[in-house]
C-alpha cells in the first residue's frame, strides 16, 4: 500500500531563519552519522551502492535516518542518470526542510503537503524559506510506503522501492526528471508502531532550481 503526492510552487527570492528550532526537537536527526553530511561529499550513486551499510537490513525500531535519507538521494540520482540527466546536487537546507515536514507528518498523523497544525510550517514554500532556500522555483514530493515486519529489506532496496513509487506516478515522475531542478533534499522516517504486520514510512523530497 502506498500513497504519493507532489506539489509545484514558485518561490519568492527571499528567506528567513528559524528552522533549527524544529530540528532541535527531532532526536533521530541529532544522532551523529557519516551519512548526515560526508557521504554526499565523498560519493556518487555508484560508490554509495558499494558501501556495506547500503546493503544492511533495516531495523525500523533502531535505524539510521541519515543513511535512509542518503539512500533515497542516491537512488534518485541513479534514476536520473538512467534517463541521461544530470545528477541532483545535495542540499542540506532542502534535506532539513524535508526532515521537519516528514517528522510533522509522523508526529501529527497526517499525510499532506500542507500542515495546518504548525503555522510556520504550513506550506512547502514556508518550510524551504524557513531554511534559507532562495530559489525562483521549487517542488515537493511526498510518499507513504511500508515494509512487511519483521523487516527483511535493506536501505538500498527500500530507497529504490520509494523512488520507483514516485517514478510510477506521472506528476511525481515529471518533477524527478525536470531539468530546471538542480538541488534536492530527501528525508524518510518510520512510524513508531506496526499496523497489520507492516511498518509504515513517510518520505519527503524537496527540489529547487539554483539558489
Amino acid at each position: 500500500m502506498k500513497k504519493i503526492f507532489c506539489f509545484l510552487l514558485l518561490v519568492p527570492l527571499f528567506a528567513f531563519d528559524g528552522g533549527e528550532q524544529f530540528l532541535s526537537k527531532i532526536e533521530i536527526y541529532q544522532r551523529e552519522s557519516y551519512f548526515k553530511k560526508k557521504v554526499y561529499e565523498e560519493n556518487e550513486w555508484k560508490s554509495f551502492y558499494k558501501l556495506a551499510e547500503a546493503d544492511q537490513v533495516i531495523a525500523p525500531n533502531n535505524y539510521d535516518m541519515h543513511l535512509m535519507n542518503a539512500a533515497i538521494f542516491f537512488a534518485t540520482n541513479k534514476l536520473r542518470e538512467s534517463k541521461n540527466l544530470k545528477s541532483f546536487i545535495f542540499s542540506a537546507e532542502l534535506r532539513d526542510a524535508a526532515v521537519v515536514h516528514t517528522q510533522q507528518m509522523i508526529q501529527r498523523n497526517f499525510f499532506d503537503h500542507f500542515n495546518n497544525r504548525a503555522p510556520k510550517l504550513r506550506s512547502p514554500e514556508d518550510r524551504i524559506k524557513l531554511f534559507g532556500v532562495n530559489s525562483s522555483a521549487s517542488a515537493e514530493n511526498i510518499d507513504l510506503n511500508n515494509v512487511e515486519m519483521p523487516c527483511r529489506i535493506s536501505y538500498k532496496q527500500l530507497a529504490e522501492k520509494i523512488v520507483k513509487a514516485f517514478y510510477d506516478s506521472p506528476p511525481h515522475r515529471k518533477i524527478l526528471l525536470d531539468k530546471k531542478y538542480q538541488y534536492i533534499g530527501c528525508a524518510a522516517i518510520f512510524d513508531n508502531h506496526d499496523k497489520g504486520g507492516y511498518r509504515y514510512i513517510k518520505t519527503t523530497q524537496d527540489f529547487s532550481a539554483a539558489y
